[in-house]
This record gives C-alpha cells, sequence and structure tokens, in this order.
C-alpha cells in the first residue's frame, strides 16, 4: 500500500519524463532552474545533462524506497567494518554510539547523494571516506564531543575529499592551487543549501597545517576549526595505511611515527593524542616480531601507547629441540629497549 511520497537519488540517464522533482535544483549563481514537484521533461533532463548533473532527487511512492534502505545499510556495514582499528574496550562500549550517529547523518539526502557519487566514481576513494569518517568520529568521542558536534565530524568527514570527483567547473579562479580536489569540494558543497557549512570549510582545510606549511591558503592553527584538525589527523592516518594507486604502505606504528614526528607542527596534540588513546596498532592475540629477534603474542594494550603493548615472549627451541628460554611478560611501555618489528 502506497503511504505517500518520499525523496530518492536516481542517475539522470535512468530518469524517465514525467518523474516528478524531489527538491529545487540552483544554478551556481543561486538561481532556481527547477521547482521541487515539477513534471520533467525530456528537454528538463537534456538540459540537466548538460549542467553536469548526474543524479536526480525524484519524488517516488515509499513502496518504492527500498532499495535505499538496502544502500543505506551497505553503507552503515562498511562504515562499521572498521571497529577492527579501535581498541577492545572503547570498540564494545561505542559501537552503538558510532552507529546511530552514522545513521542519523545518512539520512539528509545530500550526504547520500554525495556518497553515492563517491562509490560510482572511485569505490577506493568512497571506502577512504568511511574510514576517516569513522575514525574522526572516534576522536571526537575520545575528546568528548557532544551528540551535534559528532554528527559534523561524520558529516564532513564523508565528504571531505568530495572534490576528487566533481567536475572540474567548481575550480576557483585566480587563486593559487585554484585547480586543486580542495577549492572544488567547498565551491560543490557551497552549492548544497541545506548542508552544514563546515563541511565544505572542511573540504578546503583539511590538508592544512597548524605552522601555516599546509595547502591551499597557508592558513594557522588559529584559523583551522577543531573538527577540521580531527578530520586531518584520521585522513593522514588512513592514507599512510592503505593501499590505493599503488603507492607504498606503512605499518601502522610506523604511520604514528611519522604523524608524531610533525606534530605538533602539523596536526593537534589534542587530536592526535585521543588517536593514540582509541586506536590499536597490534591487537590483543597478534603475534609480533621484537627488535632481538624473539617472537611474541600481544597479551595487552598500555592505554595511551598503542604502540608499545604487554607481549608474552614465545620460548625458542635450539638445534636438540629444547627451549632455550622460559616463558616471560614484556611491558614495552617499560622496557625501551625492545620495539616491534
Amino acid at each position: 500500500m502506497v503511504v505517500g511520497l518520499e525523496t530518492k537519488y536516481v542517475r539522470l540517464k535512468d530518469v524517465m519524463p514525467g518523474s516528478l522533482l524531489g527538491k529545487e535544483i540552483f544554478s551556481l549563481d543561486g538561481q532556481i532552474l527547477l521547482r521541487k514537484g515539477v513534471s520533467l521533461t525530456a528537454i528538463h533532463l537534456k538540459r540537466l545533462k548538460q549542467f553536469g548533473i548526474d543524479t536526480l532527487p525524484l519524488l517516488v511512492p515509499l513502496s518504492q524506497h527500498n532499495a535505499d534502505e538496502t544502500v543505506c545499510c551497505a553503507h552503515t556495514r562498511l562504515y562499521m567494518s572498521n571497529q577492527q582499528l579501535l581498541v577492545e574496550e572503547k570498540s564494545l562500549i561505542w559501537n552503538n554510539k558510532l552507529k546511530e550517529i552514522f545513521t542519523l547523518v545518512l539520512q539528509q539526502t545530500e550526504v547520500q547523494e554525495s556518497l553515492t557519487m563517491l562509490n560510482r566514481m572511485d569505490e577506493g576513494l568512497y571506502q577512504h571516506s568511511l574510514t576517516v569518517a569513522f575514525l574522526s568520529t572516534a576522536i571526537g568521542m575520545e575528546n568528548g564531543f557532544n551528540e551535534q558536534q559528532l554528527k559534523r565530524v561524520v558529516r564532513a568527514a564523508l565528504l571531505h575529499d568530495i572534490g576528487k570527483v566533481v567536475s572540474e567547473k567548481f575550480n576557483e579562479e585566480n587563486q593559487v592551487l585554484g585547480d586543486d580536489h580542495t577549492w572544488r569540494g567547498y565551491n560543490y558543497l557551497q552549492t548544497q543549501r541545506n548542508l552544514d557549512p563546515l563541511a565544505s570549510i572542511v573540504a578546503l582545510s583539511h590538508h592544512e597545517s597548524l605552522d601555516g606549511s599546509g595547502y591551499p591558503r597557508g592558513i594557522k592553527a588559529n584559523f583551522l576549526h577543531e573538527i577540521t584538525q580531527t578530520i586531518a589527523v584520521a585522513n593522514v592516518f588512513d592514507r599512510l595505511t592503505n593501499q590505493r594507486k599503488k603507492k607504498p604502505l606503512m605499518s601502522f606504528a610506523k604511520a604514528l611515527e611519522f604523524m608524531l614526528a610533525f606534530a605538533p607542527k602539523r596536526y593537534s596534540s589534542f587530536s592526535l593524542s585521543a588517536f593514540m588513546m582509541c586506536v590499536t596498532f597490534f591487537p590483543t592475540g597478534s603475534q609480533v616480531r621484537l627488535s632481538n629477534g624473539n617472537y611474541g603474542v600481544v597479551v595487552s594494550q598500555n592505554k595511551g601507547l598503542p604502540h608499545r603493548p604487554i607481549v608474552t615472549m614465545i620460548p625458542q627451541e635450539d638445534s636438540a629441540g629444547r627451549s632455550n628460554q622460559t616463558v616471560k611478560k614484556v611491558d614495552l611501555a617499560k622496557d625501551y629497549t625492545l620495539f616491534i618489528h
């Protein structure tokens, strides 16, 4: 039974004449091109294609909206798969809240549209955006952000790299690096009238550094929103540790060393400290090789020192098959002579 109409995003090539538009379409200068509820004609669709529009919000019966719910579930499932990155205690405590905040943000049609665009045009970038959103939210939770702040974190993090997939018509003229994805993302998100303005600011500023050495504008810490600084930490960590475009990877621990080496010139110590409190680099139960050549098993974590866990040494055997050492536990937070390879 059809109980009403709801907005659904559909690829332009799949839209049939006679479909009802779900919301207003604006030009770059803010003029209304088409009003909500208009019955689309073949001429409308042709002109929208010329404007470079890929998807359209349509009014559809609620009974036909199940496909969108399936897509939302897929987004949520991939987002929550990042739980493995958290230390166990945080993962257990935060599980429901992380999922709840993400689901609330995903209800906004502008966010759905942009995620669909990311997934369609660059799956790796789409997965990166979900991971950055998850890690940024975890950092925010560790730092005591309230629900409203967390929703802003998720929304901005999901869209921070949207400039990499939108048209070059969103470049910024007469600006240094005006053709960079940061400017394109900012200008594109500025056209999304119902979207939190912070999302566009983060898209523009997430590669800035606290000391002014970043890009595209070279601004310093006092001009960077704390949510921008939060997302910057999550963004660089995922870029360093995930294989994309055949670039070499760093281990989690090496990535952390890299980030610490540049803090506080580049990254917020407030955000980086929170990141270190909630992300695990050597999960409990994982086998590791130590700098002395021995192997061990991670048995517990040191709070705030994810790269220095507590390890139980695995006894080594000599050529006769006899154990040449006793089982012992080593706290790498206290024994600075050892580290994990």
